[in-house]
């Protein structure tokens, strides 16, 4: 497979909707979201996500296989979090996961941040693995995620 990592334009909504509904059926449980509510967001919702924000579509061959959004922290500009990540199950494994979290450093580099942080459920290891790959490590700050009292642990890199 051949990879290229783009930052989604506006007309790229729709793409980034499906992206989403497909990473929620088939993986809810790896998401603070839920189906019914990404189903339910507006256009102007959808496009919070590409601007100001930013959000990284991964393409294999031509296909859209993965997304990773970034977002600037309120309180704390020095800081992005890396949500809503996802890569479609033909692509895990090959580096393709490595491109959407190095498209989100370089991304918070260029906005003055100097940290991306992430939330990880605890009992998704193969995603910790990854993030670990890339550069993430364990704060030790942990949370109780509300939709289903699943325990999420930081991972934090420098930019």
């Amino acid at each position: 497979m051949h990879f290229t990592v783009r930052r989604a334009e506006i007309a790229d909504v729709p793409v980034l909707r499906a992206l989403r509904i497909e990473a929620l059926s088939n993986e809810p449980e790896a998401f603070g979201s839920t189906l019914e509510r990404e189903v339910n967001r507006t256009e102007e919702n959808w496009r919070r996500w590409i601007a100001p924000n930013v959000t990284f579509l991964l393409e294999a061959d031509g296909k859209p296989r993965g997304m990773v959004a970034g977002v600037q922290e309120n309180e704390d500009a020095s800081t992005v979090d890396l949500i809503a990540m996802w890569v479609h199950p033909e692509a895990r494994g090959t580096g393709a996961a490595a491109l959407l979290v190095a498209a989100v450093r370089k991304w918070a580099g260029t906005i003055g941040a100097s940290q991306v942080r992430l939330k990880v459920t605890e009992k998704n290891l193969r995603a910790r693995r990854c993030y670990e790959r890339c550069g993430l490590r364990l704060t030790g700050r942990q949370f109780v995620r509300e939709k289903d009292g699943a325990i999420e642990l930081e991972m934090a890199c420098n930019v």
